[in-house]
């Protein structure tokens, strides 16, 4: 069993670096798609058609049914051409390498926490078919930092919808 701590820490840091092969401007676009489609989970008419699903009987089957739409929303965010060629200036390697992995690292954070969220409520972490995958924390899986503080969590209800304001104001003065 791996622990999980350990674990999800592990796959911020390779998502770190995954942002910093792609670029910074790459993964803010993949960033914006990761809020956007947890702004759809909390639009009324989408959980009210994918509520059925989500109370399937096996804990699985309710885990991928609801990160399956972010899933695939952010899959697409990962398939985003490359934006401003040439836009940015050159000199500044280094601050854009860090950056990178910054954002990469966030966007790792957002991922792995919506997942270990939804996974949680599926009740696939506790699961006994399940169970081996993980050590649990020793105070146990909600109190866990990913789970207490996962994206779903933080971004909800007012915040998500400053975020997205500021995702649009961002979008407007530094990439158009």
């Amino acid at each position: 069993m791996i622990n999980a701590e350990v674990f999800f820490a592990f796959y911020i840091v390779v998502w770190g670096f995954i942002g910093t092969s792609r670029g910074w401007v790459r993964d803010m676009i993949v960033t914006f798609t990761m809020i956007f489609a947890l702004f759809i989970y909390s639009v009324p008419q989408v959980t009210d058609l994918l509520k059925p699903l989500w109370e399937n009987e096996a804990s699985i089957w309710r885990f991928l049914w609801r990160s399956l739409p972010f899933l695939v929303i952010t899959g697409f965010g990962y398939l985003s051409p490359i934006v401003a060629r040439g836009r940015f200036a050159e000199s500044a390697r280094f601050e854009r390498g860090i950056l990178s992995f910054i954002v990469g690292a966030f966007n790792g954070y957002l991922l792995f926490s919506a997942l270990a969220y939804w996974a949680f409520q599926a009740g696939v972490l506790t699961d006994a078919q399940y169970s081996n995958l993980f050590t649990a924390p020793p105070q146990g899986w909600g109190e866990f930092f990913f789970i207490k503080s996962a994206a779903p969590v933080i971004f909800s209800g007012s915040t998500l919808i400053l975020v997205l304001i500021a995702i649009f104001l961002f979008v407007i003065v530094v990439l158009v």
